[in-house]
């Protein structure tokens, strides 16, 4: 099993909401849904942690410096070697996603960039063995 990390300036809150529920809810619910179709591109990914940070980094593009929050996610990929963090890159570049929902910073573009060094706003790590 191989095991990952996403930062995200991105809203990915998994709440599970159905549509006509509270609208927040519904809309962190989709991206929730886009982050993991996504991943499911490739692999089936499981056991989803998923918290909003409240700290500051400069970890994604110089667009976003002294940010105050970001979303962390964690799953684990059961098929070892099915994804990397450059095949992750790859799908996720130019994914649309909703915003204005709980997120720290304003998005001009409302697409994941993952590899611009300036409006790069989604990072992968894949967790040590």
């Amino acid at each position: 099993m191989d095991r990952f990390k996403i930062l995200t300036l991105v809203d990915v809150t998994e709440t599970n909401a159905r549509r006509g529920e509270d609208r927040l809810l519904v809309n962190q619910q989709a991206n929730f849904m886009t982050l993991y179709q996504v991943i499911g591109l490739r692999s089936n990914p499981t056991d989803f942690k998923i918290k909003k940070v409240n700290e500051h980094t400069d970890v994604f593009g110089s667009n976003y410096k002294n940010i105050k929050c970001y979303w962390q996610v964690e799953f684990t990929i059961e098929s070892t070697g099915s994804i990397t963090t450059n095949m992750l890159e790859s799908d996720f570049d130019l994914v649309p996603f909703i915003t204005e929902l709980e997120e720290c910073v304003n998005f001009k573009e409302t697409v994941f960039y993952t590899t611009d060094n300036r409006k790069k706003n989604i990072i992968f790590y894949e967790d040590d063995k």
